[in-house]
């Protein structure tokens, strides 16, 4: 067995030297390899659960539909008020409490509780999908299910608001 290395061939560049008096060189552009094509940072973070977006979502549904209903059986409620707001002649639509009976009361009462129940049953659920909307669709937890909830929860405002004046009018409507 041979201790020598084998002679270089004929394609071999030369060694480079180490000592700190070799030449610059310039770069040889046919031994130079290809620049790397650009490749996208590969995303090694683990597949999240949809379940903060979803849970963000279910809540905001649960805000404007809940919400919905209470107030539209206030504006339902209120019907029996307005007529005799109606009767008294009063252009500001003013109710003498010594006129009004005792059922027309219990009704009054009614539309006042039922229509603050609506807003804060709307308010607290609304809320809290607004929030979790956002936390999910920062954390890509359920990104699109968080991005839905926010917006529920800011336009269910108007759809409680409308279900207060459609109760209403039908209220008045069939009274």
């Amino acid at each position: 067995m041979s201790t020598t290395p084998p002679p270089p061939g004929p394609y071999d560049a030369p060694a480079p030297r180490n000592d700190g008096y070799a030449a610059p060189s310039a770069p040889a552009a046919h031994n130079a390899p290809a620049a790397p094509a650009y490749v996208p940072p590969a995303d090694n973070r683990p597949v999240l659960s949809n379940r903060l977006g979803l849970i963000a979502f279910v809540v905001s549904l649960v805000a404007v539909v809940g919400g919905s209903i209470i107030a539209f059986i206030a504006g339902l409620q209120s019907a029996g008020v307005a007529q005799y707001a109606q009767q008294n002649g009063s252009s500001a639509g003013q109710i003498d409490p010594a006129t009004v009976p005792p059922g027309v009361e219990q009704s009054a009462l009614a539309f006042a509780v039922l229509s603050v129940v609506a807003f804060v049953v709307y308010g607290v659920f609304g809320l809290w999908g607004f929030i979790q909307g956002i936390v999910a669709a920062i954390k890509r937890r359920g990104r699109g299910y968080g991005i839905a909830a926010i917006i529920i929860a800011v336009l269910g405002g108007i759809v409680v608001i409308v279900a207060l004046g459609v109760g209403t009018s039908a209220g008045l409507g069939s009274a």
